[in-house]
C-alpha cells in the first residue's frame, strides 16, 4: 500500500516536472527573443543635468540718492538707454531753496569777515602804537596790555568767522550736489528691464536708497545652475556646457563652463551648489529669470556604435571590456571580446569587437531554461526522498 501511494506521488510530480519545462522553455525561449540586441549607431552623452536661470551679465540697479517727488520719468518699462542718458527727475525746488538760503548765509559770514578784519587792522595798529609808547615811557603798562589783548581777541574772532564760513561754502556745495541728484543719469548703456515706481511717487532716501529701476546690458547673458553635491565633484571650469530653455527645448546653445562657486542652499535635505557660464545674447532670445535645463558634457561619442547598457551582465556595466554572445550569419551562438568607451545611464559606445548591425545576446538569455533545469532537479530529488531513496527503476 505504500509503495503505492508513493507510486501516485511519484507520478504527480513527474507531470508537475513536464509541465514545468514546457511552461519555462517557452518562457525562455520568449526571454531569448527579447534579449537580442542590434548594434547600431548613436550620439552617446555622459552629462550631468542641472536646472538654472538666466540673468543679465551686467546690470545697475538705479537708486535715489535724495528724497523727493518723483516729476518725471525719461524711460519706461524695455527702453534702450546709453550710458548718460537722463533716466528720470526728482523734484528740486526743497534743494533749490537750501541752496538760495545756503548762499544767503556766506554771503551775510563774508559781510562779518570784512567787518572782523577791517577791527583787527585797527587793533593792530592801537596795539603797535602802545608798545612803541610804553618804550619811550609815554604810557602805562596797562594801557599796553590791553591793546595787546584787543588784537589777540580781533585775531580770534577773523578765525572763527573764516571757520563759519568754511562750513557755510561746505553746506552749500553738498546742497548743490544733492540738487545734481535731482536729475538721475544711466550708469551704463542697456535696458531697462524693471521699474517699480512711477510718476508722482514720493521717494524716501533717509533709510535705504530706494531703487527707481534696474538697467541690465542684455548682450551678454548668465547661466546660474544649481548642482548637487552628489555632481559637483565632477565639474571643472572650462568644460563643455549646453542648455535649452523651457520655450525652446529643442533648440541647444553651448557654451563653456565658468565657475563652481563654494556658495549653495539646502532645498529638501539636498545641498545644491551655484556653478554659473556667459553666453551671448545678441538677439535678445534670452531674457532675465528664464528658467533653462543645463547639460555639464563630462564624455561624448558622435555617430558612434552603441549598444543598451541592458545589454551587459550588471557587473561589467562599468568595465572596460566583456566577452559578450554574439550571433554570426549562420544564426549560431559565439563569444566575442567587445570594447567600450563612452557610457550613460542607458548606453555604452562599442569601440572594438562588434560590426554595425551584429545581434548581440543578453547575458540573462538562458536563464530561464537554466532555472527550469534547477526546478526539475529539485522535484526529482524530492520524489527519491519520498521513496527512501528508491529509482524509478525500482516501482
Amino acid at each position: 500500500m505504500k509503495r503505492k501511494i508513493i507510486a501516485v506521488a511519484l507520478f504527480v510530480v513527474m507531470g508537475l516536472t513536464g509541465w514545468y519545462f514546457l511552461y519555462h522553455d517557452d518562457a525562455a525561449a520568449q526571454a531569448g527573443a527579447q534579449a537580442q540586441v542590434r548594434v547600431e549607431r548613436m550620439d552617446i552623452e555622459d552629462v550631468v543635468t542641472a536646472l538654472g536661470k538666466l540673468e543679465p551679465a551686467n546690470y545697475v540697479d538705479v537708486g535715489a540718492q535724495i528724497s523727493g517727488q518723483l516729476l518725471k520719468l525719461h524711460v519706461e518699462l524695455g527702453s534702450v538707454v546709453n550710458r548718460g542718458d537722463l533716466l528720470a527727475e526728482i523734484d528740486p525746488r526743497t534743494h533749490e531753496t537750501r541752496i538760495e538760503a545756503d548762499r544767503a548765509n556766506l554771503a551775510q559770514l563774508e559781510a562779518a569777515q570784512a567787518e572782523r578784519r577791517a577791527n583787527l587792522l585797527q587793533a593792530e595798529r592801537n596795539w603797535k602804537r602802545d608798545a612803541e609808547l610804553l618804550r619811550q615811557k609815554a604810557t602805562s603798562q596797562l594801557n599796553a596790555q590791553s591793546s595787546e589783548t584787543e588784537y589777540k581777541v580781533a585775531q580770534a574772532q577773523v578765525q572763527a568767522i573764516e571757520a563759519q564760513i568754511q562750513q557755510a561754502r561746505a553746506s552749500l556745495a553738498t546742497d548743490e550736489l544733492n540738487l545734481s541728484y535731482c536729475r538721475i543719469y544711466a550708469p551704463i548703456s542697456g535696458t531697462v528691464v524693471s521699474l517699480p515706481v512711477k510718476e508722482g511717487q514720493t521717494i524716501n532716501s533717509s533709510q535705504t536708497a530706494p531703487t527707481l529701476m534696474r538697467v541690465a546690458d542684455l548682450e551678454v547673458m548668465t547661466v546660474w545652475a544649481s548642482v548637487s553635491e552628489a555632481d559637483i565633484n565632477k565639474l571643472d571650469p572650462g568644460m563643455d556646457v549646453y542648455f535649452t530653455t523651457i520655450g525652446d527645448t529643442a533648440t541647444r546653445y553651448y557654451a563653456k563652463l565658468d565657475k563652481v562657486h563654494p556658495s549653495y542652499v539646502e532645498e529638501n535635505d539636498v545641498i545644491l551648489y551655484d556653478v554659473v557660464f556667459n553666453v551671448e545674447n545678441p538677439n535678445h532670445v534670452f531674457l532675465p529669470a528664464m528658467n533653462t535645463q543645463v547639460f555639464f558634457v563630462l564624455a561624448q561619442a558622435e555617430d558612434t556604435l552603441g549598444l543598451p547598457l541592458d545589454a551587459l551582465p550588471d557587473n561589467l556595466r562599468s568595465a572596460g571590456e566583456a566577452v559578450l554572445g554574439v550571433l554570426n550569419p549562420d544564426g549560431r551562438e559565439e563569444q566575442r571580446a567587445v570594447t567600450f568607451g563612452v557610457r550613460t545611464r542607458t548606453a555604452v559606445q562599442v569601440l572594438d569587437g562588434l560590426e554595425e548591425g551584429e545581434i548581440v545576446l543578453a547575458a540573462f538569455e538562458s536563464s530561464g531554461a537554466g532555472q527550469a533545469a534547477n526546478g526539475a532537479g529539485r522535484a526529482v530529488n524530492s520524489a527519491r526522498r519520498m521513496m527512501g531513496g528508491s529509482s524509478l527503476g525500482r516501482i
